[in-house]
């Protein structure tokens, strides 16, 4: 089998990421928007020594959690890659690869992972827009440097779906070409823009540098370039957990970002430490969480040398990026071992990883819950709170 044969392939189930799995005489073929019980005919776009990546040709014989897709430019966007599949599927399907990612670490969990389910559509608060040659706004397409002009998008909150509808109508009104562009003063060469939309009011990159939310009734300041969660309903219900029940003489929030988890920590622990590498986001962090409690901008190996990281911490919260914990904090962890650490991430199977490691150091897992910040796309968020045996 090489690039370019094609087959008759049954998809099994769905892998971190979003895409189909199925095997060819014992070879792992990934196929982008399929589903689990498909029988599809499909072209090999890439053939490795253990795995395979390919195209659907034909869809033979549908899933049964096959669903219309609510988007006339599925398929064709790069934004989702679940609209095909029924919201209750795509929820059993995050649960399945929560559970192989850490099956496959040989780490055990308690008998029941919950999942905290979002709205399948309208919940997107921030999206990336680009513009297109003619100042049409537009996603850019999938596998592909092409923009494709978009009237509306039923995955973002209200607000940002009445902003783009009167960015198309400006840019389509005779003698207005180039409005939408325009009108975006300040934006990157490659004209890639963000907008941010709650509470009936839209940020847009380029017009406005700051955005100022509201979660959990507290307000959170943030560049509007940086990074912050796109789903706030669901971020309310991460941080009621993440800092439910916890209390004590001192936390440390490491990843801290924008202060988000240190705000609620300093309302039930004498001191907070927020430890954030990049310096903007330390910077929003110390307005965030206030001038009662300490920061650190730095990354994560000077901080778990510093004297800061001497000190004791009952509890420990941790936000790392996709990759997982740095191997530094992995150790820091283990030689420090407080007594709670609650670990927030976007990957199971870096989180899986991880672990691994901190259950051969001692502890074990007190809680796990799913958070659906994403629905109609693979990725998979979770809290997992590790306890000290």
């Amino acid at each position: 089998m090489v690039a370019g044969d094609s087959c008759e392939l049954t998809i099994q189930r769905l892998v971190s990421g979003g895409d189909g799995l199925g095997f060819l005489d014992g070879l792992a073929v990934f196929v982008p928007l399929s589903a689990p019980g498909d029988v599809l005919s499909v072209r090999m776009r890439e053939v490795r020594r253990d795995y395979a990546k390919a195209e659907i040709l034909e869809l033979i014989e549908a899933s049964p959690q096959r669903v219309v897709p609510a988007c006339p430019l599925y398929g064709e966007c790069g934004g989702c890659n679940l609209m095909h599949i029924s919201y209750e599927a795509q929820a059993a399907a995050r649960l399945d690869i929560f559970l192989e990612a850490f099956r496959r670490a040989g780490v055990y969990l308690p008998a029941e992972v919950g999942i905290a389910v979002s709205q399948p559509f309208g919940y997107r608060n921030r999206a990336q827009f680009h513009h297109g040659s003619d100042g049409t706004v537009g996603y850019a397409r999938r596998n592909s440097n092409a923009i494709i002009p978009i009237r509306d998008c039923p995955i973002l909150v209200q607000c940002l779906r009445e902003w783009l509808g009167t960015m198309e109508q400006n840019s389509q009104s005779p003698g207005s070409a180039g409005l939408a562009r325009s009108s975006s003063p300040g934006l990157a060469d490659n004209n890639r823009f963000v907008a941010f939309g709650a509470q009936d009011r839209v940020w847009m990159e380029g017009r406005d540098s700051e955005v100022q939310v509201e979660v959990g009734g507290k307000p959170f300041l943030f560049n509007i370039k940086g990074f912050f969660q796109s789903n706030l309903a669901m971020l309310e219900q991460l941080v009621a957990t993440v800092c439910s029940g916890m209390s004590g003489a001192k936390a440390a929030d490491l990843y801290a970002g924008i202060g988000l988890f240190g705000a609620f920590l300093k309302d039930s622990f004498d001191r907070v430490v927020c430890v954030e590498q990049d310096i903007q986001a330390a910077g929003y962090a110390c307005r965030n969480v206030g001038r009662d409690a300490d920061f650190a901008a730095s990354g994560m190996e000077q901080w778990t040398a510093s004297a800061q990281a001497k000190a004791p911490y009952g509890y420990v919260v941790v936000d790392p990026p996709r990759t997982g914990l740095a191997p530094v904090v992995r150790t820091w962890l283990g030689r420090s071992k407080p007594p709670v650490i609650g670990y927030v991430s976007c990957d199971p199977v870096s989180l899986a990883r991880d672990a691994s490691v901190l259950v051969s150091s001692g502890y074990h897992i007190e809680q796990v819950r799913i958070f659906d910040f994403y629905p109609q796309t693979g990725h998979v968020e979770s809290y997992v709170r590790f306890c000290l045996d």
